[in-house]
């Protein structure tokens, strides 16, 4: 069973005088402020059973990825790389956590739009736009579901809407900033922020001074109580006090320090740039068929992408801001495991391992002499394979034990004794 949707109306059936009538009314709209109409449509269209959960790699990707292509293209925003705002990449995938030898390759499509203000500096703003699809890849949290769409309202066509929405207020506003902006459209969130990862490989070679990263993912469920996390305050030593003088009048700000954590901005932070991550919370239908359009608190979304475009201001004037390393906060652990490596693990599937993406500083494997960008093979005598099997391997591990952890550095295999 599913709520009924609005139907997304394509503008090939308004007449030529609701044309006219969009036009003049869209000129109206002030180029400075969200506008809650926009955010509803982007939603209500991306979140249609039409796009079947825009699972990557599907048809359902492909049409929202145009219509994210067609949005950035009407604000005479410029494409990232070539002559298409589209970035590829592509990973594997193991379906079947039992099944070593099978794996699937995913390909994926990143939407991203510049808008170069010919500054010195550079500011990302992303969020990721895939979701579950027909729970194919198994990362939905109802039983039983696969088949049912996935439509990720909140997760995550909210960040995405707002984004589009601030790439209209930004590029039609009258104002030259002092910074370029990115607006990065990930796709693969979802099976370990592939599309983000691939984007923030090349960031720096494109745009050398990129200064900072604003992630949204899941901003659309604002509560009666108005309560809005925004992680990575601890990324640099500007950012908390910056986020508190520009919070919303009635918004309840809890505040994370850590630049690691379950979604885009994790991609940038081990890149060394600062970044902020803006978050609603979760809800009972947080990977569920029923993350629907209508369930979406617009006024709060409205609130939040506003103070996202006066932070990106404010963090666009800032002289320097400057990169600091940041704690795990303790509540990122995930319950079912007594212990923690402290790495941030590669979920492609490699069949010879699996890839660490980032080391947490003063953490086990930080502490053994484990650095980013060597493969895990070994946890003791329990192999490790990819993601799953490494889950696998840590699940057997007690706190205070030391375990000989195998990982391969450059093709050689190279020992280090664990303390966890």
């Amino acid at each position: 069973m599913f709520l009924s949707k609005l139907k997304f109306k394509r503008l090939s059936t308004i007449s030529l005088l609701g044309i006219s009538t969009l036009y003049f009314a869209q000129k109206k709209i002030d180029p400075e402020q969200a506008n809650e109409d926009n955010l509803k449509r982007h939603v209500y269209y991306l979140a249609s059973d039409e796009l079947q959960g825009r699972l990557t790699g599907s048809e359902g990707e492909t049409k929202a990825a145009n219509y994210l292509s067609a949005e950035f293209k009407k604000l005479g925003l410029k494409p990232y790389e070539g002559k298409s705002f589209i970035q590829d990449f592509e990973y594997n995938v193991k379906l079947n956590p039992h099944d070593d030898k099978t794996s699937t390759t995913v390909k994926g499509k990143n939407v991203v739009a510049v808008l170069n203000n010919k500054a010195e500096k550079t500011i990302v703003i992303g969020a990721h736009y895939d979701h579950l699809g027909l729970n194919e890849h198994h990362n939905s949290t109802l039983v039983n579901s696969e088949g049912q769409i996935h439509n990720g309202a909140d997760d995550n066509a909210s960040g995405t809407a707002a984004v589009l929405e601030l790439a209209r207020m930004f590029s039609q506003n009258k104002t030259k900033e002092n910074v370029n902006y990115v607006f990065a459209l990930f796709s693969g969130e979802e099976d370990g922020l592939m599309g983000s990862k691939k984007l923030a490989e090349t960031i720096k070679t494109n745009y050398p001074n990129t200064i900072f990263m604003i992630n949204m993912d899941m901003v659309g469920r604002l509560n009666s109580n108005k309560d809005l996390t925004v992680g990575g305050v601890g990324t640099s030593p500007i950012l908390a006090d910056l986020v508190k003088k520009y919070k919303p009048e009635g918004i309840n700000l809890g505040l994370d320090e850590s630049g690691v954590g379950p979604s885009d901005h994790t991609s940038f932070y081990l890149k060394d740039i600062p970044v902020l991550f803006l978050f609603t919370g979760t809800h009972n239908d947080y990977h569920k068929p029923t993350d629907d359009s209508d369930k979406i608190n617009y006024p709060g979304q409205k609130i939040i992408t506003n103070y996202v475009f006066n932070l990106a201001n404010a963090l666009g004037n800032e002289k320097e801001i400057p990169f600091t390393k940041t704690k795990v906060a303790a509540t990122k652990a995930v319950p079912k495991y007594k212990v923690s490596l402290g790495i941030m693990p590669n979920y492609a599937d490699s069949k010879d391992g699996m890839g660490i993406d980032g080391v947490i500083d003063n953490r086990p494997a930080a502490n053994a002499g484990i650095l980013q960008g060597d493969v895990l093979t070994k946890i003791g005598k329990c192999e490790v394979k990819e993601v799953y099997s490494y889950m696998d391997c840590l699940a057997k591990v007690n706190a205070g034990e030391e375990h000989p952890v195998t990982v391969k550095r450059n093709g050689e295999e190279k020992v280090f004794n664990v303390k966890f």
